[in-house]
């Protein structure tokens, strides 16, 4: 039954995405955000609001290493957001390294067959080629929030460059895991094909849909599936329903901290700049989660 799940999902994501798509054609950019954000603060703070139950999950219940994992959690919050107040630029490079690196693992790990610090490599990899894609087709709204956030901006050479440079290392990549037999050639061609696909979306949309597009699409809605089969051992209507009621409470702090951030810190002017503080001081505990997720 999941794995049928699994399956449709697939076909289910690529439709939405033809669907938002067409909208971010026939609409403007303040309909495009609104949708946006309303995708980001609902299904996808709720993706990552489990993680205290994924925790006492891999912990079987023993009290002491839960409390000592949610004191790391908690930890890595505040590492976050103190970071992020300390040094905002640095801080914006950390989470794009960092979220590089989990979209990277959510999305491939069940297609390379291997287990060494290339498949690393292609995590981070896969990772940048996405958000290069995005910034790359959305220079002046990446410029916008970057100056509201730090007073300073990424170089269009700078974004090209990278882009280029991580879709040479992609393809060197697949080439080696193809003679290694790492990797279906049908995989290959259906990444080729996915990357080419989001690369028109990003160039149609703003930048605020376009990285929601992806971000519930193609990571958000998997992850929540994925956690719903290990919190369950199935996936159904009953079980995601379950989900949902468990992450009630965590979400509405998170959505409550990004109205809070946004009202009350005067230097921060976009409410998406406010929505990229607690996105990325969710992003390392969450990854650390997921991390020990995957080993039980």
């Amino acid at each position: 039954m999941n794995h049928k799940i699994f399956s449709y999902y697939q076909n289910f994501k690529v439709f939405f995405t033809f669907l938002l798509f067409w909208i971010g054609i026939q609409f403007g950019e303040i309909i495009e955000d609104s949708i946006a954000f309303f995708l980001v603060i609902t299904v996808g703070v709720i993706h990552g609001a489990n993680d205290l139950l994924i925790l006492s999950k891999t912990d079987l219940n023993r009290k002491k290493i839960f409390f000592k994992n949610l004191l790391i959690y908690l930890f890595l919050i505040s590492l976050c957001v103190s970071f992020f107040f300390f040094n905002a630029f640095l801080a914006i490079i950390m989470f794009i390294v960092i979220s590089s690196y989990h979209f990277g693992e959510e999305h491939n790990s069940n297609k390379i067959r291997t287990r060494n610090k290339l498949d690393k490599l292609y995590y981070i990899n896969y990772g940048l080629i996405i958000f290069g894609m995005l910034f790359y087709n959305s220079k002046p709204q990446l410029k916008t929030i970057m100056v509201d956030l730090t007073g300073t901006y990424l170089n269009s050479n700078i974004i090209k460059t990278t882009l280029i440079v991580n879709i040479i290392i992609f393809i060197l990549l697949h080439i080696y895991f193809k003679l290694n037999k790492k990797i279906l050639l049908k995989e290959t061609l259906e990444e080729v094909f996915y990357i080419m696909f989001l690369f028109l979306v990003f160039k149609t949309t703003s930048l605020i849909f376009g990285f929601a597009i992806y971000f519930i699409l193609w990571h958000s809605l998997p992850s929540i599936l994925n956690q719903v089969l290990f919190l369950s051992g199935e996936v159904n209507k009953t079980t995601l329903l379950k989900f949902i009621k468990k992450a009630f409470l965590y979400w509405l702090i998170s959505a409550s901290s990004i109205l809070i951030l946004y009202i009350f810190t005067p230097n921060i002017k976009l409410f998406s700049s406010s929505l990229f503080v607690i996105l990325f001081s969710v992003t390392v505990p969450h990854m650390w989660v997921m991390s020990r997720m995957k080993f039980i």
